[in-house]
This record gives structure tokens, C-alpha cells and sequence, in this order.
């Protein structure tokens, strides 16, 4: 079963999380969670982190002006830190097998 929590670590409470993460990422996030959960290599890992970021492009659609790009500054801040940070979750398999 795929343990998908929403945005940002799994520890940190789901209140905090909304807060901090916001809502309108959630279902970017559950997804990208979904896929460091089937795992592989490297190169998978960053085909998820970008699928990741495009999907969030995608949710910045929803707003215009100054809180779309504020929106697509978070979408860029959290492709940066699952890029520097995400192989700590990341489920590493040998060869890319499971």
C-alpha cells in the first residue's frame, strides 16, 4: 500500500503541515509521494521530482498576479528542497527493481 501524507515530512503534524505546505500542493504532493514509494534509481527519483514540479506549475494555474507567482516560488522552493533533501525518503531499489 502506498503511504502517501500529503506535503513535507511525515513527521511533522498535519496541521503544521497545512500551514506551512498549503493545501492547493496536496494532491502534487500525494502523487510525488506515490512514486518515491514504487522507488528505483537515481534517474527515476528525478523523473519524479520534475513530474513533481510541473504538476505544481499546473496548481499555480489556479491563481492570478502577484499570488500565482508567490504560488510558483513555493512550486520552485519545494522541487529545490526535494531535489537536495528526497533521498532520505526516496526507496532505492537494486537496478531499479522493487
Amino acid at each position: 500500500m502506498i503511504k502517501a501524507n500529503g506535503c513535507g515530512p511525515g513527521w511533522l503534524p498535519r496541521w503544521l503541515k497545512a500551514m506551512l505546505f498549503d493545501w492547493f500542493f496536496e494532491a502534487s504532493c500525494n502523487k510525488h509521494d506515490e512514486g518515491y514509494e514504487q522507488g528505483g534509481d537515481e534517474i527515476r527519483r528525478f523523473e519524479c521530482d520534475w513530474k513533481f514540479f510541473q504538476a505544481m506549475r499546473r496548481d499555480t494555474l489556479r491563481f492570478r498576479g502577484l499570488a500565482r507567482l508567490i504560488r510558483w516560488c513555493q512550486a520552485l522552493f519545494y522541487f529545490a528542497m526535494v531535489r537536495m533533501f528526497g533521498w532520505i525518503q526516496f526507496n532505492y531499489t537494486k537496478d531499479g527493481q522493487n
